[in-house]
């Protein structure tokens, strides 16, 4: 009976099992403040011609406060290959970037400033750069429809092939439509236009239009018009420089 009375005393003094801690939860990594888009194109063609035409397109666009920032990079390159002599002609070969600092105001004013190079090899551009600050307004402002005009000085570095360099004062007034006409499609359109203020006949004309349609919530089918105009080309060019494209794009 002591003995009974031992092991059970032993037992009730006994410290009683410890819990098993919870796992701690997983660190929630923050969202990236940029919102950028990658996006590609090619079209390939193969037979009594051999054609390859590639582009790539890289945006990327971050808000805070009262500021916002664009950031942005494309390339395209072609080239056609006679299938009896394998003689290659590149047929595009051009690259360009931009960044632009707008500072909001109001709600719809703003005051921006922006910079973009490019260069086209067929075109005969070994460089044209603009710096370009703006006076900025949304005439249209919701979450289907954003429309805002741009106006402003700018100065124009170029060397053209042919023409020498030239450095010039211009106005630019630009313009940008942002439909979203439901969930998935959306449109995206803009165009700038500027003239050499001693000289209005010479001038440069920016067009892009873009239909974007979603295929899941990260990836996109695109098709793109662009139109880039030189009323002065290099000797021996033309003024348009017309492209349509179509591809696919991928936000994160």
């Amino acid at each position: 009976m002591a003995f009974a009375s031992v092991s059970a005393d032993t037992a009730t003094n006994a410290p009683a099992a410890q819990a098993t801690p919870p796992a701690p939860a997983p660190i929630q990594k923050p969202p990236s403040p940029w919102h950028t888009t990658a996006s590609m194109n090619a079209a390939v063609a193969r037979g009594n011609a051999d054609t390859l035409l590639i582009g790539a397109a890289l945006n990327s666009l971050r808000k805070w406060d009262k500021n916002e920032i664009a950031l942005g990079a494309d390339a395209t390159y072609g080239s056609n290959s006679d299938p009896t002599t394998r003689k290659e002609t590149t047929t595009a070969q051009n690259y360009g970037v931009y960044a632009q600092y707008n500072r909001m105001l109001s709600d719809r004013i703003y005051l921006g400033l922006r910079s973009d190079a490019r260069q086209d090899r067929i075109a005969s551009i070994d460089y044209r750069a603009t710096v370009a600050p703006a006076f900025g307004y949304y005439v249209v402002k919701n979450d289907r429809l954003k429309v805002k005009v741009e106006s402003g000085p700018a100065f124009i570095f170029e060397r053209l092939k042919g023409a020498g360099t030239a450095n010039y004062l211009t106005l630019r007034l630009a313009e940008e439509v942002q439909w979203k006409i439901n969930d998935r499609a959306s449109i995206t359109q803009s165009m700038e236009y500027l003239p050499q203020v001693e000289d209005f006949g010479n001038y440069v004309m920016n067009f892009n239009l873009g239909l974007s349609t979603k295929i899941t919530d990260h990836a996109s089918a695109t098709i793109t018009f662009q139109d880039f105009y030189r009323s002065v080309p290099a000797p021996g060019r033309r003024e348009n420089d017309l492209r349509l494209m179509a591809g696919i794009a991928y936000s994160f």
